[in-house]
């Protein structure tokens, strides 16, 4: 596989009026992608827009990178939440990622055997950590207006799928961050195991890799990985404890069982 190499791209940017972004023609030097911290990343956003409306929806500039520079396992969630939110206020920017589901997100990891011995699930998400890498599918944090008050739940995630700006957005995130993968990955865990997220986001990297070759239902193989649906750590998540622990005749607990197989045969 090639080494990872500097990509141009169009940035689009959107006024608080728009309800789609209007592409523009400037280029921009892709951001460092797997670096420790805060990402600096305007791709999708004017000179000094903090927030980007797309009618009901917004992003909000806040994108990062937590974990090993060269990981050898890329975990992936789809956006921050609200508690992820709530926690990037207070500062600490290890504490950000999946905060409040930390303990659920190393359950999904020792059901796969991937879940480290000598170290804890915090140390995964910290600038020391040597082979586990933590993101999102958006690296932005994207909310929908509801009643006044902008939601991270519900709806959102399977919506945004069908909302010709919000899917752009999708679409130019993965390509800008997971379009040329580091060497050293391995595996990639995409955490949702909804057929929706499964079939629009397979939909997405089928047409970013050449090389697309599907597993199984919930795994494919792509830029020289093996990439594998897991069970979402959220606490909204009604599927978790049937997605851990669930027979063969649960559907979240085939789901587990066919990632487990894919990864048994890597």
């Amino acid at each position: 596989m090639q080494k990872s190499k500097v990509v141009l791209h169009r940035p689009f940017r959107a006024s608080i009026s728009r309800h789609s972004p209007h592409i523009h023609h400037e280029r921009h030097l892709l951001p460092k992608r797997y670096v420790h911290g805060p990402i600096q990343c305007r791709l999708c956003f004017g000179s000094a827009e903090r927030t980007l409306a797309l009618g009901d929806w917004r992003l909000h500039n806040n994108p990062g990178y937590y974990g090993s520079t060269n990981p050898r396992v890329l975990v992936l969630g789809f956006s921050k939440g609200a508690n992820q939110n709530r926690a990037a206020e207070d500062g600490n920017f290890d504490k950000i990622a999946f905060a409040k589901a930390r303990h659920r997100l190393q359950a999904v990891l020792e059901v796969l055997k991937l879940m480290p011995a000598d170290r804890s699930i915090d140390h995964l998400m910290t600038a020391r950590e040597h082979e586990f890498g933590v993101a999102s599918l958006v690296r932005c944090s994207f909310c929908k207006m509801k009643n006044g008050k902008c939601k991270t739940s519900g709806d959102v995630i399977p919506s945004a799928f069908t909302n010709t700006s919000t899917l752009a957005i999708i679409q130019r995130c993965a390509s800008t961050f997971l379009e040329r993968l580091p060497e050293t990955v391995k595996l990639v865990l995409l955490l949702g195991t909804a057929e929706n997220y499964i079939k629009k986001t397979r939909g997405i990297f089928a047409k970013l890799y050449p090389d697309f070759l599907s597993v199984n239902s919930v795994a494919f193989r792509a830029g020289g990985a093996l990439w594998l649906y897991a069970a979402h750590p959220s606490p909204g998540n009604g599927h978790f404890d049937a997605w851990l622990s669930g027979g063969a005749d649960n559907p979240s607990g085939q789901k587990r069982s066919l990632a487990q197989e894919a990864l048994a045969s890597a």
